[in-house]
């Protein structure tokens, strides 16, 4: 089975999927910052406000929170992955141990534990920046759990930030900062982040497909 074909396939949805969906947003936001129709004439106001700030406020919301879920089809897609992979390309099952540290772990290290066993590698000789890879799930996590009611925003939790205290999906500012004083940065997904996460996912599928050979090695020997 052609498991990197697979993925890729569902990447190249998920980059569709976001250019289509986020640019009636993208233009909104644009009429707006530029007073252009129906954004040109804005009402009387005496709170000093920019004009159509809920609006734009909304548009930006509603990019992030599809930024967020093309994560979630992201992070699930790369699990469908691992566990494809091992089951109808190699051929193995994780073991007891490495199952009960999935919820502990996460399913990104264990499976990059296994397959290094397997594929004999430390992955050292790999293009794949793993912590990219790892963050996409951290972030899928924290934005399957709000934690306001008044809020659809989200923050990066104490744990992610202990293990990436600069995280991938925040701002330039909020990533370079770490926290906020008291306040933990938001988890913002942008085109270039959501790309560059594909990016590495495809990545590793492309290289762990070149590693055929040592995988029909593995299944030979633990035939025998």
């Amino acid at each position: 089975m052609d498991v990197a074909y697979f993925l890729r396939v569902r990447t190249a949805f998920i980059r569709s999927y976001y250019d289509t969906a986020q640019a009636p947003f993208a233009e909104r936001k644009r009429l707006i910052e530029n007073d252009l129709p129906p954004f040109d004439d804005p009402p009387y106001s005496e709170d000093g406000e920019p004009p159509y700030l809920v609006e734009w406020m909304d548009a930006d919301l509603a990019i992030q929170i599809l930024g967020r879920s093309c994560v979630s089809i992201l992070s699930e897609t790369l699990k469908l992955y691992f566990e494809t992979l091992m089951a109808r390309v190699i051929g193995a099952r994780l073991t007891r141990e490495s199952q009960t540290t999935l919820k502990s772990r996460g399913f990104v290290p264990v499976y990059k534990d296994v397959l290094g066993e397997i594929l004999k590698t430390d992955w050292s000789d790999t293009p794949v920046d793993f912590e990219i890879i790892e963050q996409v799930v951290l972030a899928r996590n924290r934005s399957q759990h709000g934690e306001h009611l008044p809020s659809l925003n989200v923050t990066h939790d104490a744990r992610t930030l202990a293990k990436y205290p600069r995280p991938f999906f925040a701002t330039s500012e909020e990533s370079e900062d770490g926290r906020r004083g008291f306040l933990s940065p938001e988890v913002t997904v942008t085109r270039e982040t959501l790309f560059a996460a594909l990016d590495q996912v495809e990545a590793l599928a492309d290289w762990v497909d070149g590693r055929g050979e040592q995988i029909f090695r593995w299944r030979r020997q633990n035939r025998e």
